[in-house]
């Protein structure tokens, strides 16, 4: 007999994010000693956003949601009152005052849980007894089984769940305490043993990619530290005689990375550490890299991640320049406010502050889409004997920023040789080998690192496609791209970890629409409002929200993913004509994250200057337009 399936990994328990309850793990522990082995246990699964306490499926006998109260019924007055327009609201009262605790609503939530498993997540299930294969069950751990069945009585009726009892079985402790798999069968699970006709391998297989654990919850309870190479350990722990530091690699070398531990070190010994990105969508990211290296939220206080632009703002604010800030932004051009009128005045408004208000480090990612006034104003905010660390990829100047001379460098501060990253641990062999074919075929003359495997790497699983489709279909492209991935991947990947990203917000906004169509739910950075200036800052809001660890499909732009990484990813890649776009598309398909059990890149393009470099990934597909009058003849 196979080993039981549990996700996460039982030795994992102990660390997950959100810890279980004392009633949860009495929960787990209930079906784990009386569950046949057979029966798989997801524990608070990122179900598209969703979080049940508990999934059981066996690809035979059914599904199983639950959700589990820790409440002490006899603690606080539970109630349900009863509304004429909106039905039963669960109530609450301490101390003769009540009040609404419908959002914590059981009855609710596993009507939901199942309503969604039954349309969105299992579409193999036969129309309407498909939904009998579902049982949804509610587990008070510390209630009698008589006080919970009368407490939720009046909402079961609402819901009609007391007309099929056996699908929606309310426990309490008597039950629970019952350890046995009579009282399982019985009470909690009557489809323990069943051959149901209505389920099938492949209806498991449907919902599996829904419920495994997202890449980004496991990287979660792995401390960054032991993961650093020599030469990354030693960027990280020690400072240059100036305090100033340069670094480059290429691809996958690990600049972020650096970066977040060096911060988060700085931080532990209590020093005011400023994080600047270009990219706004950066800042989430590398914050919890910190904290994964550190191994504590504490460095949060040390440490404060902006965007160049938002930093000058701050810097506004805090110097008494704020109404200085808006009259920038009333000049016609914008660009040039962006590029060099923002940085200026910053640097004017920066003589006010005291040192109190500045940095012991400065930190800067993405160096190479920086301007060099940027970085001259930055450094003005740098207390005495502060440290400075630029980290760069001229492979990746997706702005067409002009290169530093060195002269310029001196001037900036930085001496010395260069910090270099030499080898790519993000990507795989082959794919550094595409890599460092696309830079000798579009960029032959540019001083920039090439991604090379470490010495003695093995080729791991990495599937890697690449379709040139129609622009005018693009979107769909990708959405059939998403959904072979995840029908192909074996063992499964998680929903959450599929990540799409495109060259422009037309087409991402049509791929959240299609992954809607299919039921399936995205985070994404693509504003909205009835202005430019309402879109422009919705989108800001969005970026700065945009979350690895979010259990919903990833949807952004290639500008906004540059830094990330990701093991399942789809790129979208509409032009090839200009150095800027070029530099966008190797930026994209250098995203990828290794994964020992397999990563996946389909890159999704419509640029006929890269057809010829596509035919040399390991699956080519060509998809040819179809024409309005093809069938006119027939």
């Amino acid at each position: 007999m196979r080993e039981r399936v549990v996700s996460p990994s039982l030795n994992e328990i102990d660390r997950l994010r959100q810890p279980l309850t004392h009633g949860e793990r009495l929960v787990l522990d209930y079906f784990l000693a009386n569950l046949p082995e057979s029966w798989e246990i997801y524990i608070q699964p990122h179900l598209n956003g969703l979080r049940p306490d508990f999934v059981l499926l066996h690809p035979v006998s059914g599904i199983a949601v639950f959700e589990v109260k820790d409440w002490d019924l006899d603690a606080m007055e539970y109630f349900v009152e009863m509304k004429a327009k909106t039905g039963p609201k669960l109530m609450a009262r301490r101390d003769v005052k009540s009040f609404l605790i419908e959002r914590q609503n059981p009855v609710t939530k596993i009507d939901l849980y199942k309503e969604e498993i039954y349309a969105l997540y299992c579409p193999r299930l036969p129309s309407g007894q498909g939904f009998g294969a579902i049982t949804a069950g509610i587990i008070f751990p510390f209630a009698s089984d008589e006080a919970v069945s009368k407490l939720l009585a009046p909402l079961q009726h609402h819901y009609g769940h007391h007309e099929y009892p056996s699908l929606y079985p309310i426990v309490g402790r008597e039950t629970l305490n019952d350890m046995g798999k009579w009282t399982l069968k019985k009470r909690i699970l009557p489809s323990i043993n069943r051959v149901d006709d209505r389920m099938s391998p492949e209806t498991a297989a449907d919902l599996r990619h829904w419920l495994v654990e997202p890449d980004f919850s496991a990287e979660q309870r792995r401390p960054l530290m032991a993961d650093l190479s020599q030469a990354q350990r030693k960027l990280v722990t020690t400072r240059t005689t100036t305090g100033f530091r340069r670094i480059k690699g290429a691809a996958g070398s690990g600049k972020t990375f650096v970066l977040a531990g060096r911060a988060a070190v700085l931080a532990a010994e209590g020093k005011d550490v400023l994080v600047i990105t270009f990219n706004i969508t950066l800042i989430n990211y590398i914050m919890d890299m910190a904290v994964r290296f550190a191994q504590s939220g504490q460095v949060r206080r040390q440490i404060v991640a902006l965007n160049f632009h938002a930093w000058c703002k701050r810097v506004s604010e805090s110097s008494g320049h704020y109404g200085d800030y808006d009259e920038l932004w009333k000049e016609d051009n914008v660009g040039g406010v962006l590029k060099s009128k923002l940085a200026a005045a910053t640097k004017q408004w920066l003589l006010d502050l005291s040192e109190d208000e500045k940095w012991d480090a400065i930190l800067v990612d993405e160096g190479q889409d920086f301007e060099l006034d940027w970085w001259i104003t930055l450094r003005q905010a740098l207390r005495p004997d502060g440290e400075a660390m630029l980290c760069a990829d001229r492979a990746q100047n997706i702005y067409e920023v002009p290169s530093w001379t060195e002269d310029e460098m001196k001037g900036a501060g930085f001496r010395g040789e260069w910090g270099t990253l030499e080898h790519s641990f993000r990507l795989s062999p082959a794919l550094c080998k595409l890599a460092n074919q696309f830079i000798d075929q579009f960029f032959p003359g540019i001083d920039a690192q090439r991604p090379e495997p470490r010495e003695g790497e093995f080729e791991f699983k990495t599937i890697l496609k690449w379709w040139h489709v129609p622009a005018e279909s693009a979107a769909q492209y990708c959405i059939q791209a998403l959904m072979e991935t995840v029908e192909e991947s074996d063992p499964p990947i998680s929903y959450a970890d599929l990540t799409c990203i495109v060259e422009n917000e037309t087409i991402g906004l049509e791929v959240v629409r299609l992954l809607l169509n299919n039921g399936v739910s995205a985070i994404h950075t693509f504003g909205k409002g009835d202005s430019p200036v309402e879109k422009y800052y919705d989108g800001q809001r969005k970026k700065q929200a945009f979350f690895k660890g979010d259990a919903r499909v990833k949807v952004t732009t290639l500008h906004s993913f540059k830094g990330w990484e990701s093991k399942t990813l789809v790129v979208h890649i509409g032009h090839g004509k200009s150095e800027a776009a070029l530099a966008l598309a190797y930026a994209g398909i250098t995203r990828l994250k290794r994964d020992d059990l397999g990563c996946y890149l389909t890159v999704v393009c419509s640029a006929p200057e890269l057809v010829e470099y596509g035919k040399t990934w390991p699956e080519f597909r060509e998809i040819k337009p179809v024409l309005a009058n093809a069938h006119a003849d027939n």
